[in-house]
């Protein structure tokens, strides 16, 4: 097990609410579920893209994305707690953002000519992480916070202080890491005239970095 997931297990352990502690626990130790008759048994989180050609767009950047928004989903609670006065349930919002993306193992397929998998061809990540939730039994303000992540982009805007802040903590993230990665490629290109196909988010931030503090040649030397 690495540090990250790690993290992740730890993260779980926050959330106050036993009950709601151990559905999620037990989600992502047996994220199985049934579909037309047959049982799918997804890829390990660990494996998982956070997207095709978008943020996190590597082999384990579902990881670095889960565990980037459940602690931004935190730090948001005590902001609004702190500067607003406002009580906020931090376990709905842990529970929101560890959740939301998981079934990205099931429907992005490495190799494949689209990018998805078979099932990803037909339905989107979101809806038959809905359809779990639901199936499974979790509080309706989680299912909420799951089902309105993606704001106006999704099928449902935020409705509550707890949906809200885990969709801006999943934005912040997917923002951040989109536009590293992109300024990376770009510093890259412009050192040696290729643009790399894969970045992981930490090698895109050590690039950026690398060519803030020591120019072009330290790019070159170190990280070229």
């Amino acid at each position: 097990m690495g540090k990250l997931y790690g993290e992740l297990l730890n993260l779980i352990e926050m959330i106050g609410d036993k009950k709601l502690r151990q559905l999620v626990k037990d989600f992502m130790e047996n994220p199985e579920f049934e579909l037309s008759g047959t049982r799918v048994k997804p890829p390990q989180l660990e494996e998982g893209w956070g997207s095709r050609g978008y943020h996190h767009s590597y082999k384990g950047g579902l990881l670095d994305h889960t565990v980037a928004c459940a602690k931004l989903g935190l730090a948001l609670c005590r902001i609004v707690k702190e500067v607003y006065g406002c009580d906020v349930d931090e376990d709905v919002v842990l529970a929101s953002t560890l959740l939301h993306d998981i079934y990205k193992t099931v429907v992005y397929e490495e190799g494949s000519p689209s990018g998805f998998s078979e099932i990803g061809e037909r339905i989107d990540h979101h809806t038959l992480v809905v359809s779990e939730l639901i199936r499974r039994g979790f509080p309706m303000d989680v299912i909420h916070g799951v089902l309105a992540i993606h704001g106006r982009y999704g099928p449902f805007s935020p409705k509550t202080l707890e949906a809200l802040i885990a969709h801006l903590a999943d934005k912040i993230d997917s923002t951040l890491c989109d536009e590293v990665l992109r300024a990376a490629k770009s510093l890259v290109k412009a050192a040696t005239g290729a643009e790399p196909e894969t970045l992981t988010a930490k090698e895109a931030f050590d690039i950026v970095l690398t060519k803030q503090k020591g120019g072009w040649e330290a790019l070159k030397r170190e990280k070229l």
